[in-house]
């Protein structure tokens, strides 16, 4: 499928300044805005999902601004280092020189807090450090928009550097006092990218060749695919997966159809090796289930920097050869690499594979309590569900019977935070339903 650029008016949901690192995994909240109608704040981070196109508002919105005639410029974030001059992908060198040397504003797209991450704990930092360095004097008439994945963004810390490396105006310790722990904080705004509308949507499977578009969001909606839909990545996904099958089963079947697909090399520096799809499936399963024990989302290539914060593929594939290893990390299962290194690319897939991984430890001798020890455990002598495996639980239990039955008799709403509950046995499903009415009756009681 060829790339195509598709003009979609994206929109921009507000998220409290007071946001910690677990509400960035949440929808935002408020009137959603418009890019004219955030252009003018100083300093701004706009938080995404995965596949859901900020790299491309940013630099396209820089594009737009420079060509009404303003200074605007779109760097990469790990490009900013001592080669500063070289990192201008919108607007040059020269031109920031002649934008210290003027009174005039200039707008920066920085891009993107996950990328930068993916060298060094310390990448974001010394980034940071250094442009607003370069910056000193003039930063009063910068704005400056930071890009970042949900997941890579540390609220506390990253704010923190933000407000001091990249300062607007002098804080004012009256005004902070009067409002006291609300959501007035003028240094740093949030905000968080919004999905695509239906008629976006519509609009963006066109544009791909997809000829009876009704007929595609009909089918997206009836599969319960609005929110993968919604991000463009994801959605160019489901477009090859219609014109490949002319339909589009349920949210599991879909998934399972684009890891295939995506589950292919992406370069021809791979095509000498040989690709044993099941093998290679096998590989991500481990590494999925990998990301979701450790909470590490980085893998570093064999080549990589090896790190306590990122994951070796090597340790864990211990009968690969490093080509095959590189082949698997160069699919579209995973982001593009930076700095030798890779994430996967979509967290629903990456769960999938995780619930996958699983279940096949379930299988092998004394796997059964190993694994649910990993999803249930005992908190002040009642039965819990752990919180960082909940995501991978939603699909776990629609692999195996007994995990099903015991997560949703612990709490069976869990059915309808994720996975696909279309594909629970249908008196599993009533059960489920008459389980969650029950306690809203009691909760109201």
């Amino acid at each position: 499928m060829t790339d195509r650029i598709v003009e979609l008016i994206r929109r921009f949901v507000p998220m409290s300044s007071r946001s910690r690192d677990w509400d960035f995994l949440m929808t935002g909240s408020g009137k959603s805005r418009r890019w004219h109608e955030i252009e003018d704040e100083y300093r701004v981070l706009i938080i995404a999902d995965p596949g859901a196109g900020k790299t491309f508002e940013a630099q396209t919105r820089a594009q737009r601004l420079k060509g009404r005639g303003r200074r605007a410029f779109f760097i990469r974030i790990e490009q900013i280092d001592a080669n500063f001059e070289q990192a201008f992908e919108v607007g040059t060198a020269a031109e920031f020189a002649d934008w210290l040397a003027s009174t005039d504003e200039a707008w920066f797209f920085l891009d993107s807090v996950d990328e930068a991450q993916l060298d060094t704990p310390r990448a974001l930092e010394d980034a940071v450090r250094i442009f607003g360095s370069r910056c000193h004097a003039a930063l009063d008439r910068a704005r400056i928009f930071i890009t970042s994945r949900e997941d890579a963004w540390r609220a506390l810390p990253d704010q923190t550097l933000i407000e001091q490396h990249l300062p607007h105006g002098e804080p004012d310790p009256e005004e902070a006092d009067a409002n006291g722990d609300d959501d007035s904080d003028p240094t740093l705004k949030l905000f968080r990218l919004d999905g695509l509308s239906q008629d976006e949507i519509a609009l963006f499977a066109g544009h791909y060749g997809v000829g009876d578009v009704t007929a595609f969001v009909d089918a997206v909606n009836r599969a319960n695919l609005l929110t993968l839909a919604e991000r463009p990545f994801d959605l160019k996904a489901l477009i090859r997966v219609w014109q490949a099958d002319r339909r589009l089963g349920s949210r599991f079947e879909v998934l399972q159809r684009m890891i295939a697909l995506q589950l292919a090399p992406l370069s021809a520096a791979t095509s000498f090796v040989r690709f044993d799809a099941e093998k290679m499936r096998a590989g991500a399963r481990l590494l999925a289930g990998a990301v979701t024990m450790t909470g590490k989302t980085i893998i570093c290539l064999p080549d990589g920097v090896k790190s306590p914060d990122r994951i070796d593929p090597r340790v864990l594939l211990e009968d690969w050869s490093e080509a095959e290893i590189n082949a698997l990390l160069r699919t579209g299962l995973f982001d593009d690499i930076v700095y030798q290194s890779v994430r996967f690319r979509h967290r629903e897939i990456r769960e999938l594979l995780s619930a996958e991984w699983a279940n096949d430890l379930l299988g092998q001798p004394g796997g059964r309590d190993r694994v649910e020890h990993l999803f249930f455990r005992d908190s002040h002598g009642e039965a819990v569900i752990v919180p960082r495996t909940r995501p991978t639980l939603t699909w776990l239990i629609l692999l195996d019977d007994a995990v099903r039955d015991r997560a949703l008799a612990l709490a069976p709403e869990i059915a309808s935070e994720g996975g696909d509950p279309s594909r629970l046995p249908l008196a599993v499903r009533r059960t489920m339903l008459r389980d969650i009415a029950a306690r809203i009756a009691i909760g109201k009681s």
